[in-house]
C-alpha cells in the first residue's frame, strides 16, 4: 500500500508538471483504475489521451464516466463522454463517437438543471460540418453564456473558437477572426487545460491557414504554439503530431526549412501509431512538400504516395513536382483533376496558383487566364495579403507568357512586396526570378542580375536545390539587348533549341505557352535566314550567339 501511495504521489506530480507519459506509468503502478479515486482516474485519462495512449485513455474515460454517472455527477460524466467522443471521432470511428453522444444525452440536464455545454459543443461541430453556421452560432452562444457564468474556462475558450470558425467558414472572415483571437488569448494566457490547449492551437492555426489564408495569424499563433511546446516534454500521440505539423508549416514559410523537415518527420512518427490515422495524411503531404522544395525527388514521391494512402492530399504539390521534372502532361492532368474535384473557396485557392503555372507550361493560356481571374475574385473574398500576392504573381506570369514585359513588371513587384511584408523568403525569391525575366525583356540586364543574385542567396540559404539550379543557369546566360536582330527572349529560346528541347519543353523551362514559343521560333528562323531547327542551332553556334557548351 505504501508503494501504491508513493506511485500515486509521483503520478500526481508528473501530471501537474506536464510529464504525461511518465505520469501514466505511475498511475498504472499505483494499482490501476480499480484502485484509483475517480479524480485520479480522470487525470490518468487526460495524461493518456494527450500522450496518444489511446487504449489507456478510453478505458480510463469509460471508467470515470460510469462512476460519475452512477453517483449522479452529471457534469463530470459529460466531460468524460465528450472526450470519449473526441477520441473515437479523431480515429474516424464515427459510430462509436455517436454512441457516446447518445449516452451523454441519456444523462439529461447537468447538475444545475441546464442543457450540458459539452453536448451542445458536439452538436455545434455537426452543424458546422453540415454548413448550418447560424444554427451552430446559436448553440455556441448558449455554451459561452453558461461557461462564463460558472467559470468553465475550457468550454468558454472552445465555444469562442468554434464561433469564430463557423463565421470564417460562412464567409464572415473579419468577424470570425476576431472571435478566434479572443479564444486564443485565453489559451495563451494558460486558462485552458492541456487537452483543450493542444486542440485549440491546432484548430486556430488550421482555420487561419486553410480557411482564412491569413499568414500573419498563422505565424503569430504558431510562434505561441512553439513557446507552449517548448515548456512541456515531447509527449507523442495525435495531439502532439498535429501540433508539430502546423508548427512545421510555419517554420517552412519563415525560411527555416531544416527545422520544418525535422518537425514533420517527428509528426509522422507520432501520428503513425494508429491513434492519429485521420491526421497523418496532412502531415505526410507537408513532408512531401518539404522534400520537393529541397529537391529530394524520391523522398517527395514516397511521401506523396503515403499521403494518398492515408486519404490526404497530393495536389498541387505533386503537379509542381512533375512540372519540375519536365513531365508537363502528368502535371497538367493532375492539376486539372484536382480542380475538377475541388469545391469551396479554401480548396480552390490552394490549387489555382499552381494551376496557372502548370497550364501555361502546357500551352493552355485560356485555362490559365481563367484560373487567374478566379484567383482575383477569391482575393476579394479572403482579403488576405498572401492571396493577393499569389494573384499578382499569376498576372505577372500571364504577361510574361505573352512577352508583355512592361505589363508583367508592376504585378511581379507587387507580389514580391506582399510576400516580403509577410516575411516569406522563398516566395519573394520566386518572384525575383520572374522579375529578372521581365527586366531582361526590357533590356535592363543590371536589374535582372540584381534580382537573380538576391534569389540565389535565398535559395542557397534555404537549400532549395531545384530553384538554385535554375537561377544559376539564368546567371550564366545573361540577356543581350540584341544579337543579330534577336530579342533577349528569342536568344533564350534559341539557346534551348541548341540544347535540343522541343517547343513544349522550352515552354515549360521559360514558363511560356507553346503557342508563344512557336511564334519565337518562327521569328528566329526569319531573322537568321534558316528553315529548320538544325540550321538555326548551327548558325547560332557559328556566329557566337550562343554556346554549345552544356
Amino acid at each position: 500500500m505504501a508503494d501504491d501511495a508513493n506511485h500515486l504521489a509521483r503520478a500526481r506530480a508528473l501530471h501537474a508538471g506536464s510529464a504525461w507519459r511518465q505520469a501514466c506509468d505511475e498511475f498504472r503502478a499505483a494499482g490501476g483504475l480499480a484502485a484509483l479515486e475517480v479524480d485520479d482516474v480522470e487525470s490518468f485519462a487526460e495524461c493518456a489521451q494527450i500522450a496518444g495512449l489511446r487504449d489507456d485513455a478510453i478505458a480510463a474515460l469509460e471508467h470515470a464516466f460510469e462512476v460519475r454517472a452512477a453517483n449522479g455527477q452529471v457534469r463530470p460524466a459529460l466531460a468524460s463522454a465528450f472526450w470519449l467522443w473526441e477520441a473515437y471521432h479523431l480515429n474516424s470511428e464515427f459510430a462509436q463517437a455517436n454512441g457516446w453522444m447518445a449516452r451523454a444525452r441519456e444523462l439529461g440536464p447537468d447538475d444545475a438543471g441546464e442543457e450540458p455545454g459539452w453536448l451542445l459543443i458536439i452538436t455545434a461541430y455537426g452543424r458546422i460540418a453540415a454548413g448550418a453556421y447560424d444554427e451552430a452560432g446559436m448553440l455556441l452562444a448558449r455554451v459561452r453564456e453558461r461557461a462564463a457564468r460558472v467559470h468553465d474556462a475550457d468550454q468558454l475558450a472552445f465555444s469562442t473558437l468554434l464561433t469564430g470558425r463557423a463565421l470564417v467558414k460562412s464567409g464572415r472572415l473579419a468577424d470570425g477572426l476576431d472571435w478566434l483571437d479572443d479564444a486564443m488569448l485565453r489559451v495563451v494566457a494558460g486558462e485552458t487545460t492541456p487537452r483543450v490547449t493542444s486542440l485549440l492551437f491546432c484548430a486556430a492555426i488550421g482555420t487561419c491557414q486553410v480557411e482564412a489564408r491569413d499568414v500573419s495569424r498563422v505565424r503569430e499563433w504558431s510562434t505561441a504554439l512553439g513557446s507552449w511546446l517548448d515548456t512541456v516534454p515531447p509527449f507523442g500521440g495525435p495531439f502532439y503530431g498535429n501540433c508539430l505539423t502546423y508548427r512545421a508549416v510555419h517554420l517552412r514559410l519563415a525560411g527555416q526549412w531544416a527545422a520544418a523537415l525535422a518537425q514533420l518527420e517527428e509528426a509522422c512518427r507520432s501520428l503513425a501509431d494508429g491513434a492519429g490515422t485521420r491526421l497523418i495524411g496532412h502531415a505526410r503531404y507537408e513532408l512531401a512538400e518539404s522534400h520537393r522544395l529541397l529537391g529530394d525527388v524520391p523522398e517527395a514521391e514516397a511521401a506523396y504516395r503515403a499521403a494518398a494512402f492515408a486519404g490526404g492530399p497530393t495536389q498541387p504539390g505533386l503537379a509542381l513536382l512533375r512540372l519540375s521534372l519536365g513531365d508537363v502532361p502528368a502535371a497538367a492532368a493532375g492539376i486539372r483533376r484536382a480542380l475538377g474535384e475541388s469545391v469551396g473557396p479554401s480548396a480552390r485557392v490552394e490549387l489555382l496558383p499552381a494551376a496557372v503555372t502548370v497550364l501555361l507550361a502546357t500551352a493552355a493560356a485560356g485555362e490559365a487566364a481563367a484560373a487567374a481571374a478566379e484567383m482575383g475574385s477569391l482575393a476579394e473574398h479572403f482579403a488576405s495579403d498572401s492571396v493577393h500576392a499569389a494573384h499578382a504573381r499569376a498576372l505577372g506570369e500571364l504577361a510574361l507568357a505573352d512577352d508583355e514585359w512592361q505589363k508583367a513588371l508592376p504585378e511581379l513587384r507587387r507580389a514580391a512586396g506582399l510576400w516580403r511584408g509577410l516575411d516569406v523568403p522563398y516566395e519573394v525569391a520566386r518572384c525575383s526570378m520572374l522579375l529578372a525575366t521581365a527586366y531582361r525583356g526590357v533590356g535592363d540586364e543590371e536589374a535582372a542580375g540584381l534580382e537573380l543574385e538576391s534569389a540565389r542567396e535565398v535559395f542557397t540559404r534555404l537549400g532549395a536545390r531545384p530553384d538554385l539550379l535554375v537561377v544559376e543557369d539564368m546567371l550564366l546566360r545573361p540577356g543581350i539587348p540584341s544579337q543579330h536582330g534577336l530579342s533577349p527572349r528569342e536568344v533564350e529560346v534559341l539557346r534551348l533549341i541548341v540544347r535540343g528541347l522541343t517547343n513544349r519543353a522550352i515552354g515549360a523551362e521559360l514558363f511560356l505557352s507553346e503557342r508563344t514559343v512557336q511564334r519565337h521560333v518562327s521569328n528566329i528562323f526569319d531573322k537568321l535566314g534558316v528553315s529548320s531547327r538544325t540550321q538555326a542551332a548551327t548558325r547560332a553556334i557559328d556566329r557566337g550567339i550562343v554556346s554549345n557548351a552544356p
